[in-house]
């Protein structure tokens, strides 16, 4: 144990010398963290995520009411289903929804009743925003109510329709459902933020410092330390130990400094820990495997920038997951990022517990394991060999 420790140790001190690489481990992910937080969060027009059903004009009306309220810039953003409208909400990607049913043309339009559901999370923009949306809910209501009323006097209802949209007045009407889809404290842009980051950066900056693998691979460390009486596998563990040190220690200071500098609240403190501390070892593996694969620093440093930004942006790290398509989503569970991001979800926004990520954390697991297990076979592989 000793021994390992040692190893462990001398890789701490080379990192610590690093200053470009504290500014990745250290500086870089909380300035990310912030500007990911005002980009979701505020600033510019208020987003408002709809679903259209039916695709009738009166929708097409009620949107074009929304967006030409002169009080609030809105940006309006189409999702496919009521379920990743709410999910989109929850994540703070929209401040505001509005889910519009299949038959809400033709039931209007034919003197009868339909309904609106907004979906809002509790934040104070959302309160603000909705106003807005109610207005032209309830303008479109007050259209339809009045031709109502005017087609039982002996008129058309299209006729008393075409004169009600020439007189609008400002009746109340369409009946609204509101749905609350997460707490105020994980509804912001820091929040989406901060766990993005912690699995981007934890999986980028382990990658990337493999190349302290090949250094030690190329100045002989390892061969000399072969050749006194430690063990290969001593070797082995000591070098792994050292990556699964370096990503934990970024994973809790992002989390840590998120929470006292941004305000991010990470519920469930343990659920998130073992989230931290089970992608560790992930990135431990992946590290060392790419440490062994690669046969100089350049090379390990291309493949690991590479690698990682590409895992990231495929595993929903760097872009919101609603942009991508349906086939592209279940792609991404191809990679540890998807899973944890996932678990993080599950803690933040659903408000479930350690059993409610219990798939995540093992498929994780089953990752960390997979990678470390070949990674270190291939490491023993090079000590014996140097091949």
């Amino acid at each position: 144990m000793t021994k390992i420790w040692a190893i462990v140790q001398a890789n701490l001190i080379r990192t610590a010398r690093d200053r470009q690489g504290l500014f990745f481990i250290v500086a870089l992910p909380m300035i990310l963290i912030m500007v990911l937080g005002l980009t979701y969060a505020g600033g510019g027009a208020a987003r408002v995520g709809y679903v259209d059903e039916g695709g009738g004009r009166v929708a097409a009306e009620l949107l074009a009411g929304i967006t030409g309220d002169a009080e609030v810039a809105i940006e309006l953003k189409r999702f496919d289903s009521v379920d990743a409208l709410r999910d989109a909400a929850a994540r703070g990607y929209v401040e505001f929804g509005l889910a519009i049913p299949a038959g809400y043309d033709t039931a209007l339009t034919s003197g009868g009743d339909s309904s609106v559901t907004f979906v809002a999370p509790a934040t104070a923009k959302a309160s603000a925003v909705r106003a807005t949306v109610e207005r032209a809910v309830s303008a479109q209501a007050a259209i339809f109510r009045a031709a109502r009323f005017v087609a039982g006097r002996g008129v058309s209802f299209e006729t008393a329709l075409a004169t009600a949209r020439e007189r609008a007045g400002h009746a109340p009407g369409v009946s609204v459902g509101v749905t609350s889809v997460a707490e105020a404290a994980t509804s912001n842009g820091i929040n989406l933020g901060a766990q993005s980051q912690v699995i981007l950066f934890m999986f980028l900056t382990s990658l990337t410092a493999a190349t302290e693998l090949i250094s030690t691979r190329q100045l002989g460390v390892s061969r000399r330390m072969f050749a006194t009486p430690t063990g290969i596998w001593t070797i082995v563990v000591g070098e792994g130990a050292a990556r699964l040190v370096v990503a934990l220690f970024q994973g809790l200071f992002i989390v840590i400094a998120s929470a006292l500098l941004f305000g991010v609240t990470w519920s469930e403190p343990l659920g998130t820990g073992l989230i931290v501390v089970v992608f560790a070892v992930v990135c431990a593996g992946a590290a060392l495997l790419i440490g062994t694969l690669a046969r100089n620093a350049s090379q390990a440093g291309a493949i690991g920038a590479g690698l990682g930004m590409s895992l990231g942006l495929i595993g929903g790290t760097m872009v919101p997951p609603e942009v991508f398509p349906e086939e592209m989503r279940t792609l991404s569970h191809a990679t540890p990022h998807a899973w944890a991001m996932d678990a993080f979800r599950t803690l933040m926004v659903e408000g479930g517990g350690l059993e409610a990520i219990a798939v995540p954390l093992a498929v994780l697991l089953g990752f960390g394991a997979l990678l470390l297990a070949v990674s270190a076979a291939r490491f023993r592989r090079v000590l014996l060999t140097g091949g």
